[in-house]
């Protein structure tokens, strides 16, 4: 199956956007804008005489009355004006099916860009005789030439290029009543800076995201669990305990950084770091 979209998007602003860093509101904020083209393609087909799904999506979209924000930790902070236009474009793959019989496990790779293009941020550049531009506490500040910085279009904050998903899972051939799965994730990294600075500063990248994770899974009741249905257990239809071990790799993945500033200004990056391995245990029941 083939299919194409389009469509012309306003999306209203809500209160957040509205303010700006200084906690100020713009009652004259406009809609931003975004024209969409999308194409997809759904093929199922079968392997090892089992069923599966591959689906493949495109798509680009113009971006006009941008609200251009940043990302501090968790929070976002809107800049509060249409100051900015941008796109963003990508692919994304994905196949599900019975890799192995009977259990469905699927992969996903994906690839987006998208910038954004703000209005009035350019700025000027000093150079000393030598030709290099003056930096706090650069030993020769003389200044003899300047020249006005046009940075043009900027990654926008959620400009993570390429991710990569693959969930499987399989059983005991002899007890299918015994489970595993097994997550695998990878994100490249995010653009990032330091507070209270231009936005076209904020291209440094954080390092890239990876994690993975395994469960085992024990069927208590139905299928082919042996557990009689009687007494307590006489309306339950199916019964799972399960053991997930997150992050088992106990890979320190990078969700922000707090700056420090050094004697001549200028800022540096410590990283804070999602959680580290952890160990969950569910039960999932079926009346």
């Amino acid at each position: 199956m083939l299919r194409f979209s389009a469509g012309y998007y306003y999306q209203p602003p809500f209160y957040r956007e509205l303010r700006n860093l200084q906690g100020e509101l713009n009652p004259n904020l406009k809609a931003q804008k975004s024209i969409h083209f999308v194409a997809g393609s759904d093929w199922n087909f079968k392997a090892w005489g089992r069923p599966f799904k591959y689906v493949t999506e495109v798509y680009y979209k113009h971006l006009t009355e941008l609200v251009p924000y940043q990302v501090d930790n968790v929070r976002i902070q809107y800049l509060g004006e249409n100051a900015s236009k941008g796109y963003a474009y990508g692919i994304d793959f994905k196949v599900n099916g019975d890799f192995v019989k009977g259990v469905e496990s699927w992969a996903s790779l994906s690839y987006m860009k998208t910038a954004e293009d703000l209005y009035s941020d350019q700025y000027q550049e000093y150079y000393n005789a030598s030709g290099e531009v003056i930096h706090p506490g650069s030993p020769d500040n003389v200044v003899v030439d300047s020249a006005t910085i046009y940075p043009g279009y900027i990654p926008r904050p959620t400009d993570q290029r390429i991710t990569f998903g693959l969930f499987f899972q399989d059983y005991l051939p002899m007890n299918p009543t015994f489970k595993m799965n097994l997550g695998l994730y990878f994100g490249s990294g995010l653009p990032t800076g330091a507070p209270n600075t231009p936005l076209y500063t904020h291209t440094y990248r954080m390092p890239p995201y990876r994690r993975v994770d395994i469960g085992l899974s024990k069927q208590i009741i139905g299928g082919e669990a042996l557990h009689p249905k009687s007494g307590f257990f006489k309306g339950f239809k199916n019964l799972w305990v399960t053991m997930e071990i997150l992050n088992l790799l106990q890979i320190s993945n990078t969700i922000s950084y707090t700056w420090v500033r050094d004697f001549n200004n200028n800022q540096y990056g410590v990283p804070n770091y999602l959680t580290p391995r952890q160990i969950n245990i569910k039960l999932g029941a079926d009346f």
